[in-house]
């Protein structure tokens, strides 16, 4: 007996497959920017929320240490201290992360490295910000948290 060749035989056709393809692709195009936002959005969301976390621990040092600010933050970088477990990476869209801590008298809102900036002297001692002039996926500048 012959094979059954074509469609009747149970397969597909080029044409079929090509078409599959094709949606699959117009798909994939609409789908993928899509996730790459959310990603975007999530890794900007964990750098606020780490932002937060080393805020709260310099405030807590500050109540621990009778009104005294840290001088600097490599206690906070150090294994097993009781603030906070390591300074955590910054991510910024346009930097990608970042350990890095620059250190000032002043806050600089102009510096755009995406590293953390700490202030140790002044009027703003103790401030902790991201170093960033850049916009995050809501349109709000970074120096501003």
């Amino acid at each position: 007996m012959k094979p059954r060749r074509g469609a009747a035989a149970g397969g597909f056709t080029l044409i079929e497959v090509m078409l599959v393809v094709v949606i699959l692709a117009i798909l994939t195009t609409i789908a993928l920017p899509k996730f790459g936002n959310v990603i975007r959005t999530a890794n900007e969301g964990s750098t606020k929320a780490k932002l937060g976390a080393i805020r709260s621990a310099i405030t807590i040092y500050y109540v621990d240490s009778d009104g005294q600010y840290p001088s600097d933050l490599v206690q906070f970088q150090q294994p097993g201290n009781k603030y906070v477990s390591g300074i955590p990476a910054a991510y910024t869209f346009t930097h990608g992360n970042s350990t890095n801590i620059n250190y000032s008298v002043t806050k600089d809102t102009t510096a755009d490295s995406g590293d953390w900036g700490y202030v140790t002297a002044g009027i703003d001692k103790g401030t902790i910000w991201v170093q960033c002039t850049h916009t995050d996926v809501k349109g709000t500048t970074w120096t501003n948290y």
